[in-house]
């Protein structure tokens, strides 16, 4: 893999340092999901991944981004161009 300017190579390494967001990532990748249905998948609580989901929606620029952002409850959440580009470099597990 060679050097890419173009990537944003810091978001990359802080979601590299983050075994729970890489998992995140990688199941928005597959298609977009809700906080509970992530939370059942990889063992958290739904208050956790809503956590890590304000952090992912704060980077700049944003890694994730709200779906459904009328929806009172069970919001869909997907990735942003940015974030497709990061899960290019992060393992998948």
């Amino acid at each position: 893999m060679s050097f890419d300017p173009n990537v944003p190579w810091d978001l990359v390494s802080e979601v590299r340092r983050s075994r729970r967001k890489s998992q995140i990532i990688n199941r928005l990748h597959e298609e977009p999901a809700s906080a509970s249905e992530i939370a059942s998948e990889i063992g958290l609580q739904t208050d956790s991944v809503s956590n890590y989901f304000r952090e992912l929606k704060k980077t700049d620029p944003k890694l994730i981004k709200c779906l459904t952002p009328d929806q009172p409850h069970h919001r869909l959440y997907g990735l942003t161009e940015t974030g497709d580009t990061v899960y290019e470099y992060i393992p998948n597990e």
